[in-house]
């Protein structure tokens, strides 16, 4: 078959993918300014570990760079702690009502008959939180007992303790005052219940409105609104302009969100923003420098816009100590934003975005173009066989983007483009190894920037035909990471096999020469260390990687992210990229063709990484990009390296023992 039509259809296809790249480009960059948000709750607890007042906390950190706080809502275990209330189980309240001549307290008691156990009896002596609680357990909870006489309320309810003890009940509106009155952005952390209702959302809305609040964190592991209330209070937020916080739920969830977000994402058209908090383990565990640099990191590769702080307290230390530790923390991770320009301020939440369904069908074409001229490397296609495969492709196409079966589509074509794409290249590297041209940087460097230019083609149209809000909100994401990994791993296999081992053989003798072959040592240990090398590779990917990184990695990952800001990934410059310059200059210097089996399947892991980089689509496009230029011109300089040390190596064991390799 020719290729010139299919060229054509991937250019055109190109060009609208360009149209998309740059709508997603502009959205990403109006999505601004960084905010270093405190937990009033945690910060309250460190206050009261050194007996200190949680207001000078507030303005030493507000100095320090920290610009909002959230407010949470109080519970049972928040009104315990400050004093104002005890809870308990009704077993131990029937303890207590055995010794204890409270009329209150008997006659709830008396009226508990039949409850659990185990569920939940509260008791307070202050009238503003029996007020509060009166409110609060009377929306949350059904048959609640109360009772008053005798300087005591007392409240029962049928419920677990263990269950409600941590949730909310309604906020303390004193705590916005505080955090408006020390300057600092309040957000509101709202929690769903059971019993929510229109009255109790638009509780929520009456406060919000009072207290000037414009974004909310929803608490726990859901949004606010349950089956029935998800719409009208998605329709509420949305007619008072709320912004909302994504929370990044650890990776084990299968994407990273809380239950009904992007229901309620897209009900109020993506008004949002990415929040990233590290867990309480992890801050009593890291340094300073470690905290900062996963708050960076986030910012960076997450484009997240909310770092949340939850100070954990660290009890072999003491309280003075664990105020600057924090305040210390939040002052470095500030100087680092200064250093990438990034303003910190209250968030302008990301636009909405949805790539038009035309360019996406356009760009699809182009996928179909790339299948079919890759498939032609393999099996030697007729033009009417050609021509037929990209009918059928574009009716295909078309016809799911138009459907029910539109998300699955895309997902569909974003997952070809991240195989197909990176194997092209491969195919046009092994086609020009066929002859040589020009001088050897010419030859080296055209080919290899050619190749990587079929592989960007990919990334372009993945980078396109996903740019859309719930894929750089994260509330859905990219699927088939590890096939995009494999894939073209086992295509270059297929294609060395088919196209380039022993053409003098019928696939059927190649296939009985291979088994037959004396193999030799040296055979072995290049085939075993390609093995751990792409073991080791795959091991890493993925959100859950099986292998974690080890801690001087680490240390050269942070160099790279301070100096170069979107830091290459060093499976590229490392490994793929180099191993590409490694296979023309063999062949350009004539060494035996056996080596392109070697670096070739480097070499793939190289291009396939560079498509899969812009797979990632919540990192920003334009850090992505730039990771991929890094990447490209370290990779390069390494590559050059590694070639004069093995041609200085290969020399030496050519000249000492006559080997030519």
């Amino acid at each position: 078959m020719k290729n010139k039509l299919f060229i054509w259809i991937m250019i055109i296809s190109c060009i609208a993918a360009l149209f998309a790249g740059y709508d997603r480009y502009k959205v990403e960059n109006g999505y601004k300014n960084i905010e270093i948000t405190g937990d009033l709750d945690a910060l309250s607890d460190l206050a009261d570990y050194g007996n200190m007042n949680v207001k000078n906390i507030l303005k030493d950190y507000k100095n320090k760079g920290m610009n909002s706080i959230s407010v949470n809502e109080v519970n049972l275990k928040k009104l315990q702690d400050k004093g104002k209330a005890s809870y308990m189980s009704l077993s131990d309240a029937s303890a207590m009502g055995m010794t204890s001549d409270n009329a209150a307290l008997k006659d709830v008691l008396k009226k508990a008959d039949g409850f659990l156990p185990n569920s939940v009896v509260v008791i307070t002596e202050d009238k503003d939180t029996a007020g509060f609680l009166s409110e609060g357990l009377a929306k949350r909870y059904k048959d609640v007992i109360y009772d008053a006489s005798g300087g005591l309320s007392v409240f029962a309810f049928n419920k677990p303790l263990q269950e409600v003890e941590i949730n909310g009940l309604g906020f303390d509106t004193a705590d916005f005052d505080m955090v408006k009155s020390a300057g600092l952005i309040p957000v509101a952390r709202i929690e769903n219940y059971n019993n929510l209702n229109d009255s109790g959302i638009d509780d929520y809305m009456d406060m919000i409105q009072k207290y000037n609040i414009d974004q909310v964190v929803f608490g726990r592991d859901e949004v606010l609104g349950n089956e029935d209330k998800i719409d009208y209070a998605a329709e509420r937020f949305k007619e008072e302009g709320i912004t909302t916080g994504i929370i990044e739920l650890p990776v084990d969830r299968n994407y990273e969100t809380q239950e009904g977000m992007n229901m309620f994402a897209k009900q109020t058209d993506y008004k949002a923003f990415k929040l990233f908090s590290l867990s309480g383990r992890e801050m009593a565990a890291y340094d300073k420098t470690e905290i900062a640099d996963k708050w960076y990191r986030a910012v960076l590769d997450r484009n997240v816009r909310m770092i949340y702080v939850r100070p954990e307290i660290r009890t072999d230390k003491t309280a003075a100590f664990n105020v600057r530790f924090y305040g210390g923390t939040i002052d470095l991770f500030k100087g680092y934003m200064n250093d990438i320009g990034e303003d910190l301020g209250e968030i302008v939440p990301m636009s909405e975005l949805h790539t038009p369904w035309i360019l996406q069908a356009i760009i699809g074409l182009g996928v179909v173009a790339g299948s079919i001229m890759l498939l032609n490397t393999l099996v030697s296609l007729t033009g009417k066989a050609a021509y037929s495969l990209m009918a059928l492709g574009a009716v295909i196409t078309f016809g799911t983007l138009y459907s029910k079966f539109f998300d699955l589509g895309i997902k569909a074509l974003a997952l070809v483009s991240s195989v197909v794409f990176p194997a092209l290249a491969i195919a046009y590297v092994m086609k020009v190894c066929e002859e040589k041209r020009g001088s050897f940087i010419s030859y080296t460097l055209k080919n290899f920037l050619k190749a990587s230019l079929i592989s960007a083609a990919g990334a372009l149209y993945i980078a396109a035909i996903m740019a859309d809000s719930k894929y750089l909100l994260k509330l859905d994401y990219f699927r088939g990471v590890k096939l995009s990994f494999i894939g073209p791993l086992l295509y270059f296999l297929i294609l060395y096999f088919v196209r380039y081992f022993r053409q003098d053989l019928s696939i059927k003798d190649r296939v009985v020469y291979v088994l037959k072959l004396n193999v030799k040592i040296w055979y072995i240990v290049v085939l075993a260390i390609a093995f751990i090398v792409v073991f080791v590779y795959l091991s890493r990917t993925g959100n859950n990687p099986a292998m974690g990184v080890s801690s001087v990695e680490l240390k050269l990952r942070s160099i790279l992210e301070h100096v170069l800001v979107a830091r290459p990934r060093e499976k590229e410059f490392l490994i793929g990229y180099p191993a590409l310059i490694l296979m023309l200059s063999f062949v350009y210097y004539g060494f035996r063709k056996g080596w392109r089996l070697v670096w070739g399947l480097f070499a793939s892991i190289g291009q396939l990484s560079l498509v899969n980089t812009f797979s990632h689509l919540r990192a920003p496009l334009g850090i992505s990009i730039l990771r991929t230029v890094y990447g490209i011109i370290l990779g390069i300089a390494v590559g050059f390296i590694y070639f004069a040390i093995f041609k200085y190596f290969l020399g030496l064991i050519k000249k000492k023992w006559g080997v030519d390799a």
